[in-house]
């Protein structure tokens, strides 16, 4: 347009009006046959449903946009047959990652969705991890990790699952897991044990093989042996905790209960998320049990998991109930208190409460004060 300017200027200054009127005429010829300039917040907001301040904060990754066609593809691709999304859906993808306007619809978009449907995905699930992964969706070659990963969860469902967890699974360099992977059926994991291992400590099978390796290590010095029952369980714990954590808490245990390292170790392979409990908690659970409850410290090693119960809101209140219940001989005096501590909420006041109400007056709502921090006078331990 700047040459045919050039051009009719020398013509404008000496023309006669019908000729300065063809020069109108092809000025607004040229202005026509160029493309008008492509506002890039405008699009961001009207076509793509973000708010201005979004399209201002996500204008900066297209701003090198001259025409809209190439995010209009993908935007068609996004809400057609393939995928389904709906408005508010191409919000919130663009909003999270603006940059996905940019991709090759079918080098990269409908790739993924071929290779997510190749390993049984549903569009419904590809639809539920671009919404939440639009990045990795868009980035990340995932075929090939599909190919390694679907095998050991057996099902989308649970690689979402394990996913949702852990983002590094559909990112990481598999030459760095695959040893991980190799190591821990070694020790006697199953395929399915590592995907559930995997959503119960996401980053363990992602990390260096010497931490794995050291993980495992720690886990059978604590007396649970590779290819036991609660092998899983306790190297999930021990992977999540460094080993001066796991020092501390032994010490407590060793300290309050008067336990033997033997007897740490049955305790630990009868609840190994005891380790993750804070060592007050430990300790005072421990007191308690003891102290107020009568417990020796044998019964507590076979049945662990008492030291990761609520003092305030579970141990201390269900105590005053068969407290209670034995002085007026409702209950036998020799009663478990495993048993008591275990079942459900619904299931306590089924059986320890509701059937006493009338021999104790006041019953269920002494039990519900003391479940919030209230013991009632006359209901003490």
């Amino acid at each position: 347009m700047l040459q045919l300017q050039k051009h009719l200027i020398p013509f404008h200054r000496s023309a006669s009006p019908i000729h300065l009127s063809l020069h109108r005429a092809l000025l607004s010829a040229a202005a026509a046959a160029s493309p008008a300039h492509f506002a890039v917040d405008d699009y961001l907001v009207t076509t793509c449903g973000l708010t201005n301040e979004q399209a201002a904060k996500a204008a900066k990754y297209i701003s090198h946009f001259k025409f809209p066609s190439k995010a209009d593809a993908v935007l068609a691709f996004f809400t057609g047959p393939a995928l389904g999304l709906s408005k508010a859906d191409i919000a919130l993808l663009v909003s999270l990652d603006p940059r996905i306007l940019n991709s090759s619809v079918e080098k990269t978009l409908r790739a993924r969705v071929d290779g997510f449907l190749s390993h049984g995905f549903t569009a419904a699930q590809i639809r539920s991890f671009v919404r939440r992964a639009p990045s990795l969706f868009r980035s990340v070659n995932i075929n090939k990790k599909l190919g390694f990963w679907m095998p050991l969860f057996g099902s989308p469902e649970r690689l979402l699952q394990a996913s949702d967890w852990n983002n590094w699974l559909l990112t990481t360099d598999l030459k760095k897991v695959e040893p991980n992977v190799a190591f821990l059926k070694q020790c006697g994991l199953s395929a399915g044990d590592i995907a559930k291992l995997l959503v119960a400590a996401s980053r363990l099978v992602t990390m260096h093989p010497e931490y794995v390796q050291d993980a495992v290590r720690r886990t059978t010095q604590l007396g649970v042996a590779p290819g036991s029952q609660m092998f899983r369980h306790a190297l999930a714990t021990i992977g999540c905790i460094c080993q001066e954590k796991v020092d501390a808490k032994v010490a407590v245990l060793k300290e309050t209960l008067g336990w033997s390292q033997e007897e740490v170790n049955l305790a630990f392979s009868k609840a190994p998320r005891i380790l993750v409990a804070s060592e007050e908690r430990l300790r005072r659970n421990a007191e308690f049990l003891i102290n107020k409850v009568g417990l020796p410290p044998q019964y507590i090693a076979h049945r662990s998991v008492l030291l990761m119960y609520s003092l305030e809101r579970r141990l201390v209140p269900r105590h005053l109930v068969v407290k209670a219940l034995k002085e007026r001989r409702l209950v036998d005096q020799d009663r478990c208190f495993f048993n008591v501590v275990t079942p459900t909420e619904e299931k306590f006041l089924e059986k320890f409460v509701a059937p006493y109400e009338k021999s104790i007056p006041g019953l269920a709502d002494d039990y519900e004060s003391a479940c919030a921090g209230k013991v009632p006078e006359g209901f003490q331990y």
